[in-house]
């Protein structure tokens, strides 16, 4: 969706990946984030939940598919089908919300090697009426600043940092 664009160039600014860099992003959807990072020259790892959307992020990625440098992985943020501290960095866009928060930041600090980072881009609480129509907004967990630093905190992660991006986003990053 393009307006997921903004939110995806946000978060991958903040994410600074370099060529070196073996990135997990969790909720690929259609996989146009993980496109984008691809241009890197990094290898990924795509996860969804959804055996629709890893298809999709298969088909739209192929040559990457081909060449080795992306794998696409159905399962769920709470419980990732992969080794222990694999990946230098992992993101969530759109997706945070979803989740079962700290669930899926265990799953993600064993996945993420030392020092690596965490990227997620999220909806700050009491949004505008125009980011989800009801039926989604009903599903949507929304944390607090405070809440989300504890979330992560609790998960081990360190050095959190939370921007707000207007009055309807929060962008988190940490450090494992």
């Amino acid at each position: 969706m393009k307006a997921h664009h903004k939110i995806f160039s946000d978060t991958l600014s903040a994410l600074e990946l370099q060529p070196a860099d073996n990135p997990l992003e969790i909720g690929c959807g259609a996989g146009t984030f993980v496109r984008w990072a691809l241009e890197s020259g990094c290898r990924a790892t795509a996860v969804d939940h959804s055996a629709d959307m890893v298809a999709l992020t298969a088909r739209n990625n192929a040559v990457a598919v081909r060449d080795g440098r992306l794998k696409v992985v159905e399962a769920t943020a709470e419980a990732l089908p992969l080794p222990d501290e694999q990946f230098t960095c992992a993101a969530m866009a759109n997706v945070f919300f979803f989740l079962d928060a700290p669930r899926a930041l265990t799953e993600l600090r064993r996945v993420l090697a030392p020092g690596a980072r965490i990227v997620v881009h999220t909806v700050a609480p009491n949004p505008p009426a125009s980011v989800a129509p009801p039926p989604v907004a009903r599903r949507m967990r929304l944390y607090s600043d405070d809440d989300l630093r504890a979330l992560f905190q609790n998960a081990g992660f360190t050095e959190s940092n939370i921007a707000r991006l207007g009055a309807t986003f929060q962008l988190v990053t940490a450090s494992r």
